[in-house]
This record gives C-alpha cells, structure tokens and sequence, in this order.
C-alpha cells in the first residue's frame, strides 16, 4: 500500500512485484521487486503509447 501511495502503478502489479522479489532474492527483493517490474511497465506504456501515436507515414520502409 505504501508503494502504491507513490506510484500510478496498478497493486496487483506491485503485489507481484513484492512476492517475486523476495522469493528471487530475499529480503532485499522486496524493494528490487517492484521498482524492477515499475521501470518495465512504464517503459512498457510509453513504448506502447509511442507506437500509436506515430503517424503512420512515419512507419512506412522506403
């Protein structure tokens, strides 16, 4: 809950993060965790975003 109050991250997301970091390395694993899987998200989103916001003369291969 209290990662959740910083970020706009979805709390299953963050759930998962939590319990996948700390079976993958410990104690630290949970903080590793989540801002592992937060970066790939948003990396994820604005990736995503990017690509359909591209007009589509940009994407054509001469």
């Amino acid at each position: 809950m209290l990662i959740k109050k910083g970020a706009d991250l979805p709390l299953l997301l963050i759930f998962a993060g939590v319990i996948g970091g700390m079976l993958g390395f410990g104690l630290i694993g949970l903080f590793i965790g989540p801002v592992a899987l937060a970066v790939t998200y948003t990396l994820f989103e604005a990736w995503i975003d990017d690509d359909l916001t591209s007009a589509p003369a940009e994407r054509q291969v001469n």
